[in-house]
């Protein structure tokens, strides 16, 4: 994301909002600081899963933790009662790097 879309697009009109969670026994809040750096990432870290837990409700099943995923909303879209429907989503992020690419474009210009 940030070498692919967001170093390449400096004046790119986004918002990125990174939900950090514990997955992998070893995950810690401060290991992950560096790994997205840019003035339009917000970092947030749900040490609850409850983000995780409410993205895997709307979108997958029940309970499912959701996890190295993106999903992509509209200019338009709010977080109310639970999340909007995105325009896009992937998981793992690496493998759906092209589909992220290209639903973003329309706001890459």
């Amino acid at each position: 994301m940030q070498s692919q879309i967001l170093q390449r697009y400096l004046d790119a009109n986004l918002r990125v909002y990174v939900v950090w969670l514990p997955v992998m026994p070893l995950d810690a809040r401060f290991d992950v600081a560096d790994l997205l750096v840019d003035r339009r990432a917000t970092h947030y870290w749900d040490n609850e899963q409850q983000v995780s837990h409410a993205l895997g409700d709307a979108y997958g099943s029940p309970s499912q933790l959701v996890w190295d995923a993106f999903f992509v909303f509209g200019p338009d879209a709010s977080w109310k009662d639970g999340p909007p429907r995105p325009l896009a989503t992937g998981s793992p992020v690496v493998e759906y790097m092209p589909t992220l690419k290209s639903v973003l474009t329309p706001y890459l210009q």
